[in-house]
This record gives structure tokens, C-alpha cells and sequence, in this order.
């Protein structure tokens, strides 16, 4: 049997074509952004150039700068230490002050401490009116607690100046022309002179018996003529401010400056005369002063004409009162209007 033999021949398909090769969108962009990031970083990278590189530090900068801070420690200490001694001295000079001003108070208080005890005869035997001791103490003790003047600065030691006169003084006293109101009227003037003038002090003056009442003039006699009669003189020292001027010479700043220009910042020691009258009981019920102004500022101006202009308008009473006419006994109205000149008035 014939046999069938079938062959099957491969087809064979034509050759393909590929179009031209074109490079990849996505790489190229890659690339691309690859070249302007290293473009920019590159211009990143010149700018970091251009700016200023900071200076390193060499060793001869640092020790410059440690110099430098050592000298600013070094002054802020010597300035501290300015500061620390100005504050020390400072409260110092306080604590000073006010150890003097309590030193000066107690002695104030021992002084008046044996005034009460020899003026209440605690030590003493029975007195009798013939030969009493108090009259002498009280005129002594008078000088001797106001021989700085009042006490403006001291509210203590003002009050123990003003226990005092009112303790001594009788409730009717008449003083430098003052018939009612005399204590008032005497501590008024021991203040105006203090305030009036930039320093007062009193100096050292004596006490003399003018009258003492004796045995011999009988026991019948009242007591109105059992009185003591007592003199002190001496001299005060004041020194002549602008405030003196203002209180108790206003027509020199007004009229004569010539005048006000030689006497301001002066101090004139005038002599003084006080004399103390005492009753049977040792009150003092009479007080009389008188303050030569006339021979202490002729001895400053050596001019009796510029002495007598000086005086002739001044505002002192003839019982030597300051801020009162001398035609009167009233207040005149300039020392009035001019309280609020003078800070140191207010004290009064």
C-alpha cells in the first residue's frame, strides 16, 4: 500500500521593521532634573562662597578678650566697692548724728534731773524765805537749757524746755511787755530768735542777786514783798541770714542792699541783760530782757547812720520782741505774710 507523506513547510514571516530608537521621556526628564539640581546647588554653593567666612579666634584674640574681661571685672569690683564704702559712711555719719543728738539729750535729762531735785528741796534741809536757794537755781538753769535756743529739732528736748517754763513760771507771768499770755508770749520769742537767725547759741553769762528778802525786814511783812530779784548778763551769738533779713529787717532787702549785702552771713554777739522776778513761792513772775543791738551791728557796719537805718525800720519791739512793730506790742502784718517765706517758721 502506497504511502501518503505529507510535509508541511514552515511559513516564514516577513522580517518587522522597528522604528528609529527614541530615547525614553521619563529618563530624560530624570536626567534633565538632574542637571538643574546640580545647577542650583551649584549656585548655592557660590553664594556660601561669596559671604564672609567668620574669623577664627587666634590665641593672640582670646587672651585680648580675657584681658579685656578682667579689666571690666577688675572696675565693676572697685565700683562696687566705691558704692559699699559711700553707703558705709553714709550710716555712719547717720548713727553719729543720732548718738550725738541722744548723747546730748540725756544730758539734757540728767541736768534737769538735779534742777527738780534741788528745786523740790529733796536734798536739802527746811528752807525758810530768807535764804532760799531756788530763785538762783531757776535764773541758772533758764540760761543753761536754752543755751542753744529752743529746740526745733528735737521734739523731745522741746517739750523738756517747755515743761521747765511752765513748770517755773507763774500763770500770770508779764514778760518783755506782755501782760497776758506770758509764757506763750516768752516761749513765741525763744523760738522766733532760734528760727529767725542761722546759728544762736548763748554764751557763758553770770547770776547776781539784785534783791533777796532778809530777816531784818520783819515777819509781818506779805508776801508780795518777800520777791527775789535776779540779774543775768552776758552775750548770744547770731548769725545773720537771708531768713533774718526776710522776718526782721525786710526794708534793707527792699531799700538798702548795700546795707543787706555786708551784714548777711554776719554773726553779731550783742550783750544781754535778763532780769528775773520772784514770788515767795520761787515763781517767776516777771521776766525782763533786753538785747543791745546797737553796739553789736556798729561794730560790723562802723557807721552809726547805716546803724540807725538798719534798726529804725527793723521789726523789734522796745522790749527787744522780734516780728512786732516798734510803735506796738501787735504782730505786724509783713512777719505775718511772710511765714511761708521761711521753711524753719512752720516748726513754730
Amino acid at each position: 500500500m502506497p504511502t501518503l507523506t505529507v510535509s508541511l513547510q514552515e511559513e516564514k514571516n516577513p522580517p518587522v521593521s522597528l522604528p528609529a530608537s527614541v530615547p525614553p521621556t521619563g529618563l530624560s526628564s530624570v536626567k534633565t532634573k538632574g542637571k538643574r539640581v546640580s545647577k542650583s546647588s551649584t549656585n548655592v554653593s557660590n553664594q556660601d562662597e561669596q559671604k564672609p567666612q567668620p574669623k577664627k579666634r587666634g590665641r593672640r584674640r582670646l587672651l585680648e578678650d580675657e584681658e579685656q574681661r578682667k579689666a571690666r571685672r577688675k572696675a565693676q569690683c572697685k565700683l562696687n566697692q566705691r558704692r559699699y564704702r559711700a553707703r558705709q559712711r553714709g550710716l555712719i555719719s547717720t548713727l553719729s548724728l543720732e548718738t550725738e543728738g541722744l548723747n546730748g539729750h540725756l544730758r539734757d535729762l540728767q541736768d534737769y534731773r538735779d534742777f527738780l531735785r534741788g528745786y523740790f528741796l529733796l536734798d536739802a534741809q527746811p528752807l525758810t524765805t530768807w535764804d532760799d536757794p531756788r530763785p538762783v537755781l531757776v535764773a541758772k538753769h533758764f540760761i543753761r537749757a536754752f543755751r542753744s535756743g529752743f529746740a526745733l529739732h528735737s521734739t523731745e528736748s522741746s517739750a523738756l524746755q517747755e515743761s521747765f517754763v511752765r513748770l517755773v513760771c507763774a500763770p500770770d507771768m508779764i514778760t518783755q511787755g506782755a501782760t497776758t499770755d506770758g509764757i506763750e508770749a516768752l516761749l513765741l520769742q525763744l523760738k522766733r530768735y532760734t528760727s529767725y537767725h542761722g546759728t544762736f547759741e548763748v554764751l557763758p553769762s553770770n547770776v547776781t542777786v539784785v534783791h533777796a528778802p532778809t530777816q531784818e525786814m520783819g515777819t509781818q511783812m506779805t508776801d508780795d514783798k518777800l520777791t527775789w530779784v535776779l540779774e543775768a548778763r552776758g552775750a548770744v551769738s547770731m548769725r545773720i541770714s537771708r531768713d533774718t533779713l526776710i522776718m526782721v529787717y525786710p526794708h534793707v532787702l527792699r531799700h538798702h542792699d548795700r546795707i543787706a549785702q555786708r551784714i548777711v552771713g554776719q554773726t553779731i554777739e550783742p550783750e544781754f541783760t535778763a532780769t528775773f522776778h520772784f514770788d515767795a513761792n520761787a515763781k517767776v513772775t516777771k521776766l525782763d530782757q533786753h538785747i543791745d543791738f546797737v553796739g553789736a551791728f556798729f561794730r560790723i557796719l562802723e557807721n552809726a547812720e547805716d546803724v540807725a537805718t538798719l534798726l529804725e525800720g527793723a521789726l523789734i519791739s522796745p522790749f527787744s520782741e522780734l516780728g512786732l512793730d516798734p510803735q506796738g506790742s501787735t504782730e505786724s502784718a509783713l512777719t505775718r505774710g511772710s511765714k511761708q517765706l521761711s521753711l524753719k517758721f512752720i516748726l513754730l
